[in-house]
């Protein structure tokens, strides 16, 4: 009985010293930001820009946190049928933002990152909504940033923005929404592990 007993404490023992493993276990949150975007794109054959923000905490060189965009361009027109007649299309999405940041203390360096959102996409008519849909969206993203001060960075980058959800829009499709992205991101925070806010 002894050793049975012994054998048990044992077991207990070394369970407890194990190692509690995480996903995250070895990252150290250093800092923060948030700021505008701006986004260039398409909406069928018109190039307008979307307006948003964001906003993460700093993981190492990993950032996590949320976005929203929105734009109201450009006017379009049905012809023929019933639904004729000149609208304006109102697009808009957010969600989650995901990104990685190599040697982000030299002060030009390269980053990705990842958007993952929802939204709708609308046809309106002095300012009602005639149309609507609700839509996905996701967004990887390539770019550099330039180090300006130490709480302002700003980031210029190009992606793909990839929608998903539009079939009830007369003569639009996913295919409308969806277009090459140019992106320019300025993120004003504390980005060391100092959180260094002298100007």
């Amino acid at each position: 009985m002894k050793k049975v007993f012994t054998l048990v404490i044992c077991a207990l023992s070394l369970q407890l010293s194990a190692q509690h493993e995480t996903l995250f276990g070895d990252l150290d949150v250093i800092g923060a930001f948030g700021g505008p975007i701006v986004e260039i794109s398409k909406i069928g054959e018109d190039v307008g820009a979307d307006v948003g923000g964001g906003g993460a905490l700093i993981l190492n060189n990993l950032f996590l946190g949320g976005y929203g965009m929105g734009t109201e361009y450009p006017d379009y027109e049905i012809v023929g049928g019933e639904n004729a007649g000149q609208y304006n299309i109102k697009f808009g999405h957010g969600g989650l933002w995901f990104g990685y940041v190599a040697k982000q203390s030299k002060l030009v360096h390269f980053y990705s990152s990842f958007k993952l959102g929802w939204g709708k996409a609308r046809l309106r008519q002095d300012k009602e909504t005639i149309f609507s849909d609700r839509i996905f969206a996701m967004t990887p993203e390539i770019g550099f940033e330039v180090n300006l001060t130490d709480f302002f960075k700003l980031s210029i980058g190009g992606g793909y923005r990839w929608v998903n959800g539009v079939s009830k829009l007369p003569g639009l499709d996913n295919d409308a929404f969806s277009s090459p992205v140019g992106i320019l991101t300025f993120r004003f925070g504390g980005f060391g592990d100092d959180w260094d806010w002298d100007w």
